[in-house]
């Protein structure tokens, strides 16, 4: 999963290794288990005592190896790959923070998708304490835009005044939600993978489902509101999957790609795209930052299409 991200990894090998890295940085991209991948690969090589790469043999790569087992890849395939406990978070100058280990996740037994304060004092308990290996502490928050509005106040201390060695990494796809403050106080590198997308075969029977809704009568589109799962993360994969196609239609109304196949949007003006691209991004960031209903966010797209 890193190979298609080797010019992100050679920038920061090179501040590394120049003393140059910044405390804080904000990873932003739509493929965020490869990004999170890359994150903990990053930190592996920050822990390793040959600081020219994950070497494999030294005792902090075998440990965090233990901790955080890799999958073969060009950039990590000379690393152990003894079985261990990485994802538990039990390396002890690393701290994860997802919204699946809140308060209110842990509570109603499922993810909340929401990151709270509480999460955050403990990473803030967690920086106030000495490297345990002599290296740097390390904070990983992956879908950083779901911390909630005091987590994120509570955050820009951290951001403002870090403690010693640190290193934050902020994982998210919508960087846009965050406080300006914390989006300033991050160096920003954007994951762009240069393939092209290949959608899976749900991906492409939830489209050819959402077109066939799209040119229904509105009793049609509302029963299908109902009846469709918008548990956990299906709402925001409904989403990937229109944005996706319109993004797509845009470039092909651009003449920058070629259209494969003829689309019922084809005479839709180009503006109208736009519109409709900037509609979704609207209704994925207020359903990823309040409690508004993703059923009534489903509804209000559907009728505008």
């Amino acid at each position: 999963m890193i190979t298609k991200y080797q010019k992100q990894w050679g920038f920061l090998a090179r501040k590394f290794e120049s003393g140059n890295l910044a405390h804080a940085f904000l990873f932003s991209g739509q493929d965020l288990g490869s990004i999170t991948f890359f994150a903990k690969e990053f930190v592996k090589f920050l822990n390793c005592s040959d600081t020219q790469k994950p070497c494999g043999q030294c005792q902090n790569c075998k440990l965090i190896e233990k901790v955080y087992p890799v999958k073969s890849d060009s950039l990590s395939e000379s690393v152990s790959s003894e079985a261990g406990q990485f994802n538990r978070g039990a390396f002890p100058d690393l701290f994860i923070v997802k919204s699946a280990n809140s308060e209110s996740s842990i509570k109603n037994e499922k993810d909340m998708m929401e990151i709270d304060v509480a999460q955050i004092r403990e990473v803030n308990n967690f920086l106030s304490y000495k490297s345990y290996y002599g290296n740097c502490k390390i904070v990983i928050i992956e879908n950083v835009e779901r911390m909630n509005l005091e987590a994120q106040s509570c955050f820009l201390k951290t951001l403002e005044e870090p403690k010693g060695k640190t290193l934050i990494i902020l994982i998210t796809k919508n960087p846009e939600v965050l406080l300006p403050t914390i989006f300033s106080r991050c160096q920003t590198i954007k994951f762009f993978p240069f393939e092209k997308y290949k959608e899976t075969q749900e991906e492409q029977e939830t489209l050819q489902e959402l077109l066939s809704i799209i040119n229904s009568e509105l009793a049609t589109k509302f029963q299908y509101t109902k009846r469709v799962n918008l548990e956990g993360d299906n709402f925001n994969k409904i989403l990937e999957v229109l944005q996706r196609y319109f993004r797509n239609l845009m470039l092909i109304k651009m003449g920058v790609i070629k259209q494969t196949s003829p689309s019922q949007f084809n005479n839709c003006p180009i503006l109208r795209i736009k519109n409709i691209i900037r509609l979704i991004e609207t209704l994925n960031t207020q359903i990823s930052t309040t409690n508004a209903s993703p059923k009534l966010a489903l509804e209000i797209l559907l009728m505008e299409l």
